[in-house]
């Protein structure tokens, strides 16, 4: 039985291709840039104080490779990578790998907004469920998630991180996306959703009791402290 409170690390994976080139990539794939492979370094070496009991990726590439960086800069390449296809990011369908300014102004358009800013200060924190719901509306050939089931796959694989994690005080490191790590955010918090989530950023949870807790968002620390580690 679990004692104490299980902390969950989420990352957001580098910055890949796509991520430089803003052309959405939900269920698509590119690999890490060389500056994705640099941050995801620096946080490396920034939690080698932090000793992993598991670690935890979606099936994506770009989590993984950001993952398998980590442990290496960490020292601690013993874990092995349990990747969980629940931790994905949202599927956009017919619009993977479009410009981002192409499938938001259609979004826009649709919704009868001149900008997203517009649209997220007329829905406030449920604008990125309204934007997903709008873009499976859009998408022809349906080939776009639906937010229910993201939802419900995200919370899933919480319970799978926490059943799996039966020790006393245990750390979990989990490297996913920026949409899925704010919707999980939104779970629990809807105030402290960001959209300006960086890559390789921290954002921290806590299990005790059963019930779920935000300790930080889009924390920075680790990759500042990394830049100062001597390789």
């Amino acid at each position: 039985m679990a004692t104490g409170k299980l902390n969950v690390y989420l990352v957001r994976h580098g910055k890949t291709m796509f991520n430089t080139s803003r052309r959405v990539q939900g269920w698509s794939d590119t690999p890490l840039t060389n500056e994705g492979i640099e941050v995801a370094e620096f946080l490396g070496r920034g939690l080698r104080e932090t000793p992993f009991d598991a670690i935890y990726t979606s099936d994506r590439g770009r989590t993984i490779e950001t993952a398998g960086i980590i442990l290496r800069e960490s020292k601690q390449t013993h874990l092995e990578i349990n990747e969980l296809r629940d931790f994905r990011e949202f599927g956009f369908g017919k619009f993977e790998g479009e410009y981002e300014d192409i499938m938001f102004g259609k979004v826009m358009e649709h919704l009868g907004f001149q900008s997203m800013e517009e649209a997220f200060e007329k829905f406030g924190d449920d604008g990125y469920q309204i934007i997903s719901e709008t873009v499976e509306k859009i998408d022809e050939t349906g080939m776009s998630e639906n937010w229910d089931e993201m939802v419900a796959r995200l919370k899933n694989a919480l319970a799978t991180v926490s059943a799996e994690n039966q020790v006393e005080n245990a750390n979990v490191l989990v490297v996913s996306h920026g949409m899925a790590i704010n919707t999980i955010i939104s779970f629990f918090d809807k105030s402290l959703i960001n959209p300006d989530l960086a890559n390789a950023s921290v954002t921290r949870l806590g299990f005790e009791n059963g019930e779920w807790t935000i300790e930080t968002v889009n924390d920075l620390s680790y990759i500042e402290a990394g830049k100062l580690v001597l390789v």
